[in-house]
């Protein structure tokens, strides 16, 4: 089962567009994509045979501003909840597990604060992004260090970045633009991509989509990221899994321990010579069977 493209109306009015994958009637798993990133993210990672197999039902959602949900002005980190649970309302989904990728990672903590008693768990793959917390971000690599301190500290000059970067090089020269994200990679994330033609095309096509409105929504979430949740780690009661590779130069392994230590309920795998992309893509059954048994 895939139906694409949907949409829901929310209570301000704004336009929320998901996706759905796997076991119509499966066990229900929402999937918060990267930034910038769209709701196509989640068919990097996981195929419709593999979600068929484990009887899941997977819900991928475009954030405000990407894809093709609207742009909600101001927004904070935890509004978000209050769309993930009019989205479970609208579907009929009383209790539901969420997987996160990459930067999707602070949404999944925000809802893990904010909704627990709607949640089975929360699985956060590559994505203890802990950018509030400066000491634990001094290994990031240069592409990430920019997408995040710009807007804040140059705001004009980041609106140049992003919009070439996300917005045109995508567009109009998407192997250049596969060669520069892969020139800072590690190894395991390099020679992945490098091998990998419908990974390098999947890749390139999800942030396409998710500058379809252009590069507001992208300039937006970089601001979240590094600006304070609204609620600290150790107020989290929901279960939380974490996944890392300890090779990750997007979002340093130093956050995934820290957040592993702050989070009472948490269990955490860190994995040896992996990095950001190569863990999911290696190990997405292992991850997607553990939040939904």
């Amino acid at each position: 089962m895939s139906k694409l493209n949907q949409f829901i109306q929310l209570p301000d009015g704004r336009k929320l567009a998901y996706n759905e994958y796997g076991a119509s009637n499966g066990k229900p798993l929402f999937y918060f994509h990267g930034s910038p990133g769209s709701r196509l993210e989640a068919t990097l990672y996981m195929s419709e045979e593999m979600l068929q197999s484990l009887d899941v039902r997977l819900i991928a959602m475009d954030r405000p501003g990407m894809g093709l949900s609207d742009f909600q002005p101001n927004r904070r980190l935890l509004d978000f909840p209050n769309d993930v649970l009019a989205l479970a309302d609208h579907l009929r989904i009383e209790r539901f597990s969420i997987l996160t990728y990459s930067l999707g990672g602070p949404y999944g903590f925000a809802c893990a604060f904010a909704i627990l008693q709607r949640l089975h768990k929360i699985g956060i793959v590559s994505g203890a992004a802990l950018f509030t917390e400066p000491e634990l971000a001094k290994n990031i690599n240069e592409g990430t260090r920019k997408f995040l301190t710009l807007p804040r500290e140059k705001p004009i000059l980041a609106r140049l970045f992003i919009g070439i970067m996300l917005g045109v090089m995508p567009r109009l020269a998407p192997n250049r633009f596969v060669a520069q994200a892969n020139s800072l990679l590690p190894k395991a994330d390099s020679t992945l991509l490098t091998t990998n033609p419908a990974l390098q095309k999947g890749f390139v096509n999800t942030v396409r989509e998710a500058t379809k409105q252009g590069t507001r929504g992208a300039f937006h979430e970089s601001l979240l990221t590094v600006t304070d949740y609204g609620f600290r780690l150790h107020e989290i009661q929901t279960p939380v899994m974490l996944w890392h590779g300890e090779d990750d130069k997007n979002i340093p392994v130093a956050m995934a321990r820290y957040a592993a230590s702050a989070v009472p309920k948490c269990e955490a795998k860190f994995y040896p010579h992996e990095g950001h992309l190569s863990l999911f893509k290696k190990h997405a059954e292992e991850i997607v069977r553990a939040l939904v048994n």
